[in-house]
């Protein structure tokens, strides 16, 4: 009977081997069949990875276009902790009209302090202290860096959703780095922001019928919430029932772009997931009690907001109200027909036609080492 088990085990473990040693064999083929995607072989292509000094840290930057004459667009993602590097794929088109600069900061685009492969590398302890204030002033310096980089007077800063929250301020305070901002999802009052979202998804899941998601709703209650897990509890029932995203437009699998990107190994894409929680956390009641507003409303640079009519996460109508009271040489808000709050993510097209007949063109003209259309 011992010999019988015991064969059994080693026959069970060499199947598991083998799954695995499939299962990684995949993996590598699926990576470079990715990477083969991603090649970038214009004659003035750029394509640069790499960790640079920003904020006394580490901190990992993503510079990618077909033509380095382009302006440069720097991308402020989501979050907070969320990269959007294993994402480069969705944007790949986006990199023919703009030098793409994905920015591995605290909380900023691609790795922001305190996300993805920053946060790998620095640990929770050594990304430092997180504050908006202290990201905000990690953006400014990756912007001069760029600039001083690529050899650019300024460029144009794109923020999505918790990217705005840093954004907003970096324009606000050094409007001398930046051609434009550009926002989508935008955040301006987060305490106004979770009434009226709760309300909007409660409403729609009433019309909707489904009354186990409004006991789950109601289970949890209006907020605010003192803890983040509630917080992103009531996230998830806004993202499961809010309006699809057009049609045709899927949201992409965040989980297998990170586990067949050539960029990531398992330990990055481990990271990719581990951080959000560590900086939600972490950024949690500051983030709570964020509004714009204290900014003031004058703003020395252009201002455009790309923003989904059914945002039911950052909610249009505050947006509309607060965009009304905005003084700026040049503003422009447009609402997207039936987009949603994560339109940038299930429909980059889209927006990528709004930034190249909008806003692309201010750094074309501005820029005298841009390439001309």
């Amino acid at each position: 009977m011992r010999k019988k088990m015991t064969k059994l085990l080693l026959v069970s473990g060499l199947v598991l081997v083998g799954i695995i040693v499939v299962a990684l064999v995949y993996r590598v083929l699926r990576q470079h069949h990715n990477a083969a995607a991603l090649v970038i072989n214009t004659p003035n292509g750029i394509r640069e990875e790499m960790f640079i000094q920003v904020g006394g840290i580490e901190q990992w930057v993503q510079i990618r276009g077909e033509d380095r004459g382009n302006p440069v667009l720097m991308f402020l993602h989501g979050g907070p902790g969320f990269s959007c590097l294993a994402l480069t794929p969705v944007f790949r088109r986006w990199e023919k009209y703009f030098t793409v600069l994905y920015c591995t900061l605290r909380l900023f685009s691609g790795d922001q302090r305190g996300a993805g492969k920053t946060y790998g590398r620095n640990g929770g302890i050594g990304n430092g202290t997180l504050t908006i204030d202290r990201m905000t002033q990690d953006g400014i310096e990756v912007a001069e860096f760029v600039r001083k980089h690529l050899n650019k007077d300024k460029v144009i800063l794109f923020a999505h959703s918790w990217g705005t929250v840093l954004g907003l301020p970096m324009v606000s305070h050094r409007p001398d780095l930046f051609y434009a901002y550009a926002g989508t999802g935008q955040v301006v009052n987060m305490e106004r922001n979770e009434a009226v979202s709760y309300q909007l998804i409660r409403q729609r899941i009433v019309v909707s019928g489904d009354q186990r998601t409004i006991r789950a709703l109601d289970e949890i209650g209006p907020p605010p919430y003192e803890d983040v897990k509630t917080w992103m509890m009531k996230g998830r029932l806004i993202v499961m029932n809010s309006p699809p995203p057009t049609a045709g437009h899927d949201l992409p699998d965040v989980f297998s772009l990170a586990l067949f990107s050539p960029n990531y190994s398992l330990k990055d894409a481990y990271h990719l997931f581990s951080a959000v929680n560590y900086s939600c956390s972490t950024l949690y009641a500051e983030m709570m009690s964020n509004d714009a507003r204290r900014l003031g409303t004058t703003f020395e640079a252009p201002i455009f907001i790309l923003q989904g009519d059914s945002d039911f996460q950052s909610p249009t109508a505050l947006v509309t109200e607060y965009f009304s009271t905005i003084q700026a040489p040049k503003k422009e808000l447009v609402l997207l027909k039936g987009e949603g709050h994560t339109a940038v993510l299930s429909n980059p097209d889209l927006f990528l036609d709004e930034l190249v007949s909008r806003v692309r063109l201010l750094g074309v003209q501005l820029d005298p080492t841009a390439t001309k259309p």
